[in-house]
């Protein structure tokens, strides 16, 4: 390996489209959104892919995962995942930044993973938007 090819894969992204691509690249992702915690879509990968409706429920989802932790009485919600009966799974993964509260959103098909691909591109927003 020659020192130019490692350092590109070593370099932090620098915006967030690129963050969601790398992340929808190595977990071959349908899907990923990245939302504001009232649902509004900050960017998405692939770009023009239409995140209005996904927003909207990754919203919803949090407002009654919210409800049932306190009900409940559990610590702050790290994740909240959805798996169809076809095995896809809408996991929604919570972050803060400042005081800015944002929702990463996966659309994960059958057999795949996303905790390692999430919590790489958690800590790449984290440090872009810092």
């Amino acid at each position: 390996m020659n020192g130019t090819s490692h350092r590109s894969e070593t370099r932090q992204p620098t915006s967030l489209q690129e963050i969601l691509g790398k992340m929808s690249e190595s977990g071959d992702f349908q899907a990923v959104i990245l939302a504001s915690k009232d649902g509004l879509p900050v960017a998405t990968e692939p770009a023009d892919y239409d995140s209005e409706i996904a927003a909207a429920a990754v919203a919803l989802l949090r407002k009654v995962s919210s409800e049932a932790q306190q009900q409940v009485g559990l610590a702050a919600l790290d994740e909240v995942t959805i798996r169809s009966s076809d095995h896809v799974r809408l996991a929604c993964r919570y972050l803060d930044v400042g005081e800015q509260g944002l929702i990463l959103v996966a659309l994960v098909p059958p057999g795949h993973h996303y905790r390692r691909a999430t919590s790489r591109a958690i800590r790449q927003i984290r440090q872009l938007l810092a």
